[in-house]
């Protein structure tokens, strides 16, 4: 029988987030085997074949800004309701692949935030509510004077 992951018990020193490069094996031992739990590899934009990732941001470039505001407007109409991920692909027929970097981008500006509070999606899996912070409903308010 071969040996799997999860044939040894946990070893709590063997809880580091991967080297770089090395798709998390540690230098000398090259076997996945060894690990007790599932290493943790680059974002999968980085595993993607040749000439997809940076094409599907080429393509996306010119368009990014309107979504992000798409999803900023929806964001601040909810008010402190908030709104998932999930609740906002939906309202705006967005896909995720699209939504959730722009609600991303959002956050990293400081227009968005994690309310702390956790809602079920579609199938029942709890997901953050993102709020809009003060900053950007009071820069939406006074836009639209």
């Amino acid at each position: 029988m071969t040996a799997t992951l999860f044939d040894r018990p946990p070893d709590p020193g063997d809880d580091d987030a991967p080297q770089s490069g090395n798709n998390g094996a540690s230098a000398g031992d090259q076997s996945s085997n060894h690990r007790t739990r599932l290493p943790l590899g680059p974002p999968a934009r980085h595993n993607a074949p040749a000439g997809t990732s940076h094409v599907a941001a080429d393509r996306i470039a010119g368009h990014a800004k309107d979504l992000r505001a798409r999803v900023l407007a929806y964001i601040i109409a909810q008010g402190p309701h908030g709104a998932t991920d999930d609740e906002g692909e939906t309202a705006l027929a967005i896909k995720p692949q699209t939504y959730t970097p722009r609600r991303g981008e959002l956050v990293g500006l400081g227009m968005v935030r994690d309310s702390e509070r956790r809602r079920p999606t579609a199938s029942g899996r709890p997901a953050a509510v993102w709020v809009a912070t003060t900053a950007s409903a009071g820069a939406a308010e006074g836009g639209a004077r």
